[in-house]
């Protein structure tokens, strides 16, 4: 890899954790809790080569940021090229499994640091879920079921996420445009995201342990690049049981590390 952005940094408010809470069959919207909520702010410095740049705007859902630029140093380039992603909130620990059929159910699994079974997405669920102050998860599974034959999820941003302690599994959504797991470094079971076939932006910057098998696979709209990027990593890492392809191939282009993603530039 040739070049390396560094990427700034957010700075927010964050709430005070909620209890405990366990729940039964019903989902998100099962259960009570005390989660807090709070504003998120972010700032980020940086700038070019012997002279200050602006930062990066904060991500949508922040309700304060600020953004200065800074001097960089030589060859570095300005944090405002990178996203820091938002800053997690402390939250509450949820005790079971979470179905997540609704925005509502969304909103309620918001509150939620720590989720010790499953997060399940239903096939019908045609939102974004976007947990931010998530750290640490027993699984997570989103796929097309009998009715409809494929799941209608947009996207999945667990910005913060650095653990899965199950399975992790994306399969057979075809609406899914994006998944963002910028900070995971470890699955301890299965990794498996296949044909997903709209699915363009995949950040797995961190990822470097999976317990089983990795498939990534007939993801048709993932940059070769992309894929390239997370391969070595985890290869370098020691996991062998791997099976990346497919991708769109590009040409006339280097990959380069941009912010902890493979990119053709």
């Amino acid at each position: 890899m040739s070049l390396l952005v560094a990427c700034g940094s957010g700075d927010g408010n964050s709430a005070s954790a909620g209890d405990t809470v366990t729940g039964g069959s019903g989902g998100a919207t099962s259960g009570t809790s005390d989660g807090a909520s709070g504003g998120l702010g972010g700032g980020s410095d940086g700038g070019g080569a012997g002279e200050g740049g602006s930062g990066g705007d904060t991500d949508p859902g922040a309700t304060s940021g600020a953004s200065a630029g800074g001097a960089g140093g030589a060859g570095e380039g300005g944090a405002g090229d990178c996203e820091s992603g938002p800053e997690a909130l402390e939250g509450s620990v949820y005790q079971g499994d979470l179905l997540i059929a609704s925005d509502a159910d969304v909103l309620a699994a918001r509150a939620y640091s720590t989720i010790s079974g499953t997060i399940s997405v239903s096939p019908g669920f045609a939102g974004t879920l976007d947990l931010p102050s998530l750290l640490e998860v027993g699984g997570i599974q989103a796929e097309g079921g009998a009715e409809p034959a494929t799941a209608r999820i947009k996207a999945i941003r667990m910005p913060n996420l650095v653990r899965v302690r199950g399975t992790l599994w994306i399969y057979l959504a075809f609406e899914l445009l994006e998944a963002d797991f910028r900070k995971l470094e470890t699955v301890d079971e299965r990794f498996w995201i296949h044909r997903n076939t709209e699915l363009a932006t995949l950040r797995l910057d961190a990822l470097r342990t999976v317990g089983e098998d990795v498939q990534i696979t007939g993801n048709l709209k993932l940059p070769a690049c992309t894929l390239e990027r997370i391969e070595a990593n985890l290869k370098a890492a020691g996991n062998t049981d791997i099976s990346i392809s497919g991708g769109l191939q590009e040409t006339g282009c280097e990959c380069t590390l941009v912010c902890g993603q493979g990119l053709c530039l």
